[in-house]
């Protein structure tokens, strides 16, 4: 098992964590509420650092627009990363993330790896950190990943275990854990930040409603040129253009199994069709 340092002492008038994951799905929606989250003067929103070794091995894109190798936020830090951690996610404690944050002049960071956080658990100590639950509408997870020329069978089967094992995982966390359903919050910005912010021990403030208007510098974020830099909160709902009858029932036969989305379903295809 590896160890950490204790918990970083929070002073008073800090925000609840010194570090929140998002778990979700890849697709949920994660670099639009890591982006609106880099607005807020209090929080450093780092991306997916946990992966910071692929990112740094494939020389991916830092959502700035640099490369990781040429982006000077994170040239700066990368080799005091690699020596407090061998660039190994088991070894990314909360002490690194509040030292990051502090750095950077900031009090809380923001993590959005996502299953990666799930699987840190069996090697990481729990030191009172933070966690938001995202939740797409699965019809958009699967179309996305569809998209990109995956099976839908398999994809349902991936699917549905994972939301099953994020929703019992943030249970277990009780008042540490958030949920926050994408729709809602493209829907209505404000309003959701604002319920977000109250659990981050956080002021609302109006930048976040504005995810473009600082350059954040996320780490793993995602690849897709939709809306990229776009200075508005827009939902995504191409599923409804993308996906057959046929493909829809079956993600929404399964959508109805799924704990986050009872009451919240409304079926576009008969039940039972393929």
């Amino acid at each position: 098992m590896v160890l950490f340092p204790k918990k970083p002492v929070r002073p008073s008038g800090a925000p609840r964590f010194p570090v929140v994951f998002v778990l979700g799905l890849a697709h949920c929606g994660s670099t639009m509420l890591g982006r609106m989250l880099g607005q807020h003067p209090r929080v450093l929103s780092v991306g997916e650092l946990l992966r910071l070794g692929p990112a740094l091995e494939q020389d991916f894109f830092c959502t700035c627009g640099q490369r990781m190798s040429q982006c000077s936020f994170w040239t700066a830090r990368v080799q005091e990363l690699e020596r407090e951690t061998g660039f190994d996610w088991r070894r990314f404690g909360v002490a690194t993330f509040d030292r990051l944050a502090r750095e950077a002049g900031r009090e809380m960071a923001f993590d959005l790896s996502k299953t990666l956080v799930w699987r840190r658990t069996r090697w990481w100590l729990d030191r009172g950190e933070g966690y938001v639950f995202l939740v797409r509408d699965s019809r958009g997870v699967i179309a996305s990943a569809l998209r990109q020329d995956r099976d839908l069978e398999r994809q349902l089967v991936k699917h549905v275990k994972w939301m099953e094992r994020l929703t019992a995982y943030a249970r277990r966390r009780g008042e540490r854990a958030l949920t926050l359903h994408y729709e809602d919050l493209c829907r209505e910005p404000e309003r959701e930040l604002r319920r977000l912010c109250q659990f981050l021990g956080l002021e609302f403030t109006e930048g976040m409603l504005h995810p473009s208007r600082e350059t954040v510098h996320l780490v793993h974020s995602s690849a897709s040129g939709y809306l990229k830099n776009i200075d508005a909160i827009r939902l995504d709902e191409r599923w409804r253009r993308d996906l057959d009858d046929g493909q829809r029932s079956r993600i929404e036969d399964a959508m109805e199994g799924l704990e986050v989305f009872r009451g919240r379903l409304e079926r576009t295809t008969v039940a039972g069709k393929r």
